[in-house]
């Protein structure tokens, strides 16, 4: 016997009385209101099937839909008079999985109810079967199906129960600060866990941020403070992108990593800290120290154990997990099972991923939004994924890479309009998108399509 949930929104009695009572006969469990702001507080992710009429008294279906589909994923069936189809058009452009016109006939009730409660079982099946298979590849967090991760993996697992300081390298976005979380996590420290990102911090306020400082000890310094080597004490703190720290610095961390101990700016006092310090950079540090650009001896006592944490295009085996990865945190969060088609997942296997991991949580995050229905397709990829295009070369080092996307579509749309003298359809032909996206594209940039 089923118990799957339905919930049934309806204010005409009989009608209300006739879905009940064959549901019932069905085995479904259910539960019948009049109103939307009845029945709200039943609606949850263990509701297999929300019918609800689209007049109702209080809130209507239509925007009810669209309340419900904020947070859930709930399949919606709307119930709607001969003469307002159109109504119901616009409840399925708002998530609902269908309609009825009444008056309802029995037998295609049953047998709707039947495929749509179906279908949801069959996706959290799926989902199950993902979640278990996402598993094998998930070490303490950390997404990793290659062999270069399992290594890693195996690396930090020898080293994480040790002091050594530990240098990890690599591209932008490859994953370096998770892998410093993870030897943190499996090491017996009880500290913070402390990243401090020497890039993003003006060198005039990064020694007082590391090392701290005392009132008086600079304009503006009204109380005392505490730096991020003392705020990770018996913990272990990161130094992002220690490779652009200027000599000054170095210097001075130099002293903190052999000694383990630091002064407050404004103070001849010396702190003991014990902390485990680990060193991220995309910079070749040993082609720095030559050119006397970082310390050499700062390099080696960084460096006694080193990490390389190759790029995405080297381990194309975590694309799958990755993307897996993201599409349940985002299940988990909005109760939306979303999956990928054959071309758009192409398409993302192809790609060379300059931005490495991050570039690519970026896409599938994008593309979920972008997606209609529960399926990404190459339309909902953004442009510069299609026929190996790249941003590779292009002058975007100084704007986000969000930026770098979006004048790149631009640009394409723009020139597809000039070939097609203005035609959008032709244009989207062109490009390998629907006219759907074309026009939104168009829409979005503010493209004049008159020329």
């Amino acid at each position: 016997m089923s118990t799957n949930k339905i919930v049934i929104i309806e204010d005409d009695t009989g009608v209300r009385f006739f879905l009940e009572e064959a549901l019932k006969n069905e085995g479904y469990s259910v539960l019948s209101f009049i109103a939307y702001e009845d029945a709200a507080g039943t609606i949850d992710s263990e509701t297999d099937l929300v019918i609800m009429d689209i007049s109702l008294p209080g809130m209507d279906g239509l925007t009810a839909t669209s309340e419900i589909k904020k947070s859930l994923n709930v399949p919606i069936l709307i119930i709607t008079a001969y003469g307002t189809k159109k109504n119901a058009l616009d409840a399925i452009k708002r998530g609902a999985t269908d309609f009825f016109i009444k008056p309802i006939l029995l037998d295609e009730l049953k047998v709707m109810v039947k495929r749509v409660v179906g279908t949801r079982k069959l996706k959290k099946e799926m989902e199950l079967l993902r979640e278990k298979e996402l598993e094998q590849y998930t070490f303490h967090g950390v997404i990793g199906r290659s062999q270069q991760m399992r290594d890693i993996f195996r690396d930090v697992e020898k080293i994480a129960a040790s002091d050594l300081t530990v240098l990890i390298t690599g591209e932008t976005g490859v994953g370096k600060e998770e892998v410093a979380k993870l030897i943190h996590t499996l090491s017996p420290r009880k500290g913070d866990f402390v990243v401090v990102n020497c890039a993003s911090i003006p060198d005039s306020l990064l020694e007082s941020e590391l090392f701290g400082y005392e009132k008086g000890a600079f304009t503006g310094a009204y109380q005392q403070k505490k730096g991020k080597f003392e705020v990770a004490h018996n913990g272990t703190i990161v130094l992002d992108e220690i490779g652009e720290m200027t000599p000054y610095l170095q210097a001075k961390i130099l002293r903190a990593v052999e000694k383990k101990e630091i002064e407050h700016l404004g103070s001849n006092k010396t702190n003991v800290v014990d902390v485990r310090v680990v060193s991220t950079t995309n910079r070749n540090l040993e082609s720095s120290t030559k050119e006397g650009k970082f310390r050499e001896d700062l390099f080696f006592r960084l460096s006694q154990i080193h990490i390389y944490v190759p790029p995405l295009r080297e381990r194309k085996e975590d694309i799958n997990a990755l993307i897996e990865h993201v599409l349940l945190g985002h299940e988990n969060e909005s109760g939306r099972i979303v999956t990928i088609d054959e071309d758009a997942h192409g398409m993302l296997i192809q790609y060379s991923w300059p931005g490495n991991v991050r570039e690519l949580i970026s896409v599938i995050h994008r593309a979920v939004v972008m997606c209609d229905g529960d399926v990404i397709t190459a339309d909902d990829l953004p442009l510069y994924l299609k026929g190996g295009l790249q941003l590779a070369g292009q002058p975007y080092s100084d704007v986000t890479l969000d930026e770098a996307i979006s004048e790149l579509e631009r640009n394409m749309i723009t020139d597809a309009l000039k070939k097609c003298q203005g035609s959008q359809a032709k244009a989207a032909r062109l490009l390998g998108i629907s006219e759907r996206s074309m026009w939104y594209r168009v829409k979005k940039y503010e493209i004049d399509t008159s020329s």
